[in-house]
């Protein structure tokens, strides 16, 4: 088979045009309390009902969203909204300040902020005439009509904000070509290979990396989609409770920042002191995981890769979580270029 003809994108619209006809679950959310499934075709019905009031609002090919919200399955369906309908999304670290949140929307002009709910909840006034919606209000029950935005590759589908090490916040743009550079060969290996992980389906991943990140956005958008895999999300970084999440809900891959992985070390140390011993030179895949099987059963036995992003990771940290028969693998890449590499 051609594998290189399997894969045609011309932009980002092809690639979910493909997604909502994948058959499975794609968004979680479950925090401990809440739980709620959201199917591929729901999300996409989902984000065509939010692309027609993007249009009854006003805004058109080349406007901009501001996105200023926790993970959470309502920013991935508003990404899609926005994307099929030309809208330029301009997501922001739900940690950021709500001045420097005004700031950058006044830089790009957009007549839409959304907010989640881990935002000061007092803004009136600070976002000038655009109209501020709650991500807790979205929609989930309306569809509407695929829009006509006529893209092309050189049309812009994201500005990233991003101060690098020292210097102040600069507009990065991120067009339809960027992300597809990155995204399209992936995918062409991972049609060959599609076939083989089916013993091993679902797969889940858990992702705690900020969606303001582009390592985190490639993580939920779109290399789940890729291998037919189910996205979920929570609100606690509580080491126990991740722990726990992986296992309740048969988790195959943690997606995080080198921190969580380290607060994750410190956790299992404290609670399984085995694993502070390195195995024998030459053990065996087998036997790493059964000298470190308590830490293997508390993790689950669907669990077996850390995907780490956004932070460069210390090498003691990944030798820790390797010798165990983990596999680690780091992601990389320039905000500037488009989708983070792994």
């Amino acid at each position: 088979m051609n594998h290189n003809a399997v894969v045609q994108r011309e932009t980002l619209v092809d690639f979910f045009l493909d997604l909502v006809a994948i058959d499975g679950d794609f968004l979680v959310f479950d925090d401990g309390y809440r739980r709620r499934t959201h199917r591929y075709a729901e999300v996409g019905a989902a984000a065509r009902g939010f692309a027609a009031r993007l249009a009854a609002q006003g805004l058109r090919k080349g406007d901009a969203v501001v996105f200023w919200a926790e993970n959470r399955p309502e920013w991935i369906a508003c990404y899609w909204g926005c994307v099929i309908s030309g809208i330029v999304v301009v997501p922001i670290d739900y940690r950021s300040s709500a001045d420097f949140v005004a700031r950058i929307r006044g830089l790009v002009g957009a007549r839409v902020v959304l907010v989640g709910d881990d935002v000061p909840a007092e803004t009136s006034g600070l976002f000038g005439d655009a109209a501020v919606w709650p991500l807790r209000e979205f929609d989930w029950e309306t569809d509407g009509p695929m829009p006509a935005a006529g893209l092309t590759r050189d049309d812009t589908t994201q500005i990233i904000f991003t101060s690098g090490a020292t210097a102040e916040p600069k507009g990065v743009v991120i067009k339809h070509r960027n992300v597809l550079a990155n995204l399209v060969p992936v995918e062409r290996e991972v049609v060959k290979y599609r076939k083989y992980a089916r013993p091993f389906h679902p797969l889940r991943f858990l992702n705690l990396l900020p969606l303001s990140h582009m390592f985190g956005q490639s993580m939920a958008t779109s290399i789940p989609p890729m291998v037919r895999g189910t996205v979920i999300f929570t609100r606690s970084f509580n080491p126990h409770d991740i722990l726990h999440l992986i296992h309740s809900r048969r988790v195959s891959v943690l997606v995080c920042v080198p921190k969580i992985l380290d607060v994750l070390r410190e956790h299992v140390l404290r609670t399984m002191p085995e694993a502070a011993e390195p195995p024998p030179p030459g053990t065996s895949i087998a036997g790493r995981w059964w000298r470190y099987r308590r830490v293997h059963r508390a993790l689950g036995l669907k669990f077996w890769a850390f995907v780490v992003g956004a932070a460069p990771l210390p090498p003691d940290l990944e030798e820790f979580w390797r010798r165990m028969g983990f596999a680690v693998i780091q992601g990389y890449g320039l905000t500037e270029i488009g989708r983070a590499h792994v």
